[in-house]
């Protein structure tokens, strides 16, 4: 088995594995969009995987070969498909544009099948090429077509698209430059300089776009990237130190002792050696490192301590909210944020404490109010809207421009808010777990001080 088609089984895996993923997922939103598209793409691979293996060395290699671009004809107008779904703009294209797009690869499928297609197929040690004619390329030229149609239309879609949908977007594109740039690459470019045994990776490349959909499509809070890839390289640097430290060891060893290695008991005994120092020379190397360098998950930690602490010693709840606003800014870089609380003598009032202010808030008048007191979760506009659970209340958010909306309980009743704006900024995976955190300990704080003071 060569390198090329290992490619290929491990990329059918994955896409299988991909398909039973978005059956099993009940949150996956467009679902239909999604598994047809990943559908095709798993058919194109499972064609190519029998052209290779079963039909490499037979007289129905051709056909086998022609039957490998069926799928290909769909994927674009499924894409087309799936890009105006996620920008909700199917109903508002046409029935008979949506006839058309369908009906376009449905004529151009007889001629698959024809000399003027592929005319003919050469085994090679890799697996094969075949003899391209002048209707593969006008293939080409309409698949480019409706594909570059989706992206300049996803382009223009960012503007006017949800917060989250816009991220999805942008995962999207980052799939397809990925895909286009190894399918060139090793389909195109590499075959003009004569190197034609990796082509199947470029075919298998599209493996990278259809775990980025999914992903992007099954998720409504992502991971910051920048801090995510940060802290691999920071995590990597430990192991990377780590190997090296036994690797000079190994050496001693053999050099200076001069352990033969070829005994059993020997092995045993360095792997037993290896196993119980590890995981403390990698914390230490890991503490090392987090001392040496800038650590996001280090910095959210220590803010969360922070916290704690003020949560734990304030008396003074001007005191407090002063100091929660600067530690929340050293991992959100909020734009404002402002804090209600309930009157005392009126649960049904809340007036701003922070800063200091005279607005006030009535529970009968304001949505958001009304939406915390029957949910009791934080409120994160993006998600809201995304999934259009409440329309009035997402308006009404944008117009107060609020991002997010921490309550604060006490004995089941709703005693403040925290609102925050991000200036129209989606908020990632990690800074919300960080405020699910805090808002848990600020309940428990806030009510206790109120109860303390009255």
């Amino acid at each position: 088995m060569t390198l090329a088609n290992l490619i290929l089984w491990i990329a059918l895996l994955i896409n299988l594995s991909l398909l039973i993923t978005i059956v099993l997922n009940k949150q996956q939103k467009h679902k239909k969009q999604v598994f047809l598209l990943v559908s095709l793409i798993t058919l194109w691979e499972i064609i190519e995987l029998v052209n290779v293996f079963w039909l490499k060395n037979t007289e129905y290699l051709l056909l086998g070969a022609r039957f490998g671009l069926l799928p290909n004809l769909f994927i674009a107008p499924a894409f087309l498909w799936l890009v105006f779904s996620l920008c909700d703009r199917c109903q508002m294209v046409s029935k008979s544009i949506k006839i058309l797009v369908w009906t376009i690869p449905v004529i151009m499928l007889p001629f698959l099948f024809t000399n003027y297609n592929i005319s003919s197929v050469t085994v090679t040690e890799g697996g094969f090429i075949f003899q391209q004619e002048i209707l593969y390329w006008y293939f080409l030229l309409y698949f480019l077509g409706i594909i570059g149609f989706a992206l300049v239309f996803l382009a223009r879609m960012t503007k006017r698209v949800n917060l989250i949908v816009k991220k999805q977007i942008l995962y999207i594109f980052f799939g397809t430059a990925i895909t286009a740039l190894l399918g060139v690459l090793f389909s195109v470019i590499l075959p003009l300089f004569d190197i034609k045994n990796l082509f199947y990776i470029g075919v298998d490349s599209s493996v990278f776009f259809t775990i980025i959909l999914v992903y992007a499509l099954s998720h409504d809070r992502f991971f910051d990237l920048r801090l995510s890839f940060y802290q691999t390289l920071l995590d990597m640097g430990a192991l990377f130190a780590v190997l090296l430290v036994y690797y000079v060891i190994f050496w001693l060893i053999l050099k200076f002792i001069q352990v033969d290695f070829q005994d059993i008991g020997e092995q045993v005994l360095f792997v037993l050696f290896v196993g119980l120092t590890s995981p403390v020379l990698y914390k230490a190397f890991a503490r090392l490192i987090n001392l040496l360098f800038f650590n996001p998950n280090q910095n959210f930690l220590q803010t969360t301590n922070n916290i704690a602490d003020i949560l734990r010693s304030s008396r003074d709840l001007n005191v407090l909210f002063s100091q929660l606003a600067k530690e929340i800014g050293q991992v959100i870089n909020y734009q404002e944020i402002f804090i209600y609380l309930a009157k005392h003598n009126d649960n049904d009032i809340f007036h701003q404490v922070f800063p200091v202010g005279e607005r006030i808030l009535s529970l009968n008048d304001d949505q958001l109010l009304q939406f915390l007191v029957t949910s009791n979760k934080i409120v994160h506009q993006a998600e809201i809207d995304y999934h259009n659970e409440d329309k009035y209340l997402t308006a009404a958010l944008q117009k107060q421009q609020i991002d997010l909306a921490l309550p604060i309980f006490y004995n089941k009743k709703l005693l403040g808010v925290v609102m925050i704006n991000y200036g129209q900024k989606l908020l990632s995976h990690q800074q919300l777990d960080f405020l699910q955190g805090m808002n848990k300990y600020l309940d428990i704080a806030v009510g206790s001080l109120l109860l303390a003071n009255k």
